[in-house]
């Protein structure tokens, strides 16, 4: 049985919470360190607690252009 890659559009609109510095999905919910300024959330890769949440589809538009950008400077090199 093959598998598919391809999302379905309620995929697309799915919730996810990413870091906004460095837009991983890596983001950790720790409640215990929540207080009334901050929910406990952080990302796991940089570590920033500015998180943001949108739809999945909106996310992987906003990741294929900074992977665009990316490889538009390697290439300007």
């Amino acid at each position: 049985m093959a598998s598919s890659s391809a999302l379905t559009p309620d995929e697309y609109n799915d919730p996810v919470y990413y870091c906004r510095d460095c837009h991983s999905l890596k983001v950790i919910i720790n409640e215990s360190l929540a207080n009334d300024e901050w929910d406990g959330s952080y990302c796991g890769d940089c570590g920033s607690a500015n998180i943001g949440e949108c739809c999945f589809g909106e996310w992987l538009d906003v990741e294929n252009a900074n992977a665009e950008r990316a490889r538009a400077r390697e290439w300007n090199r």
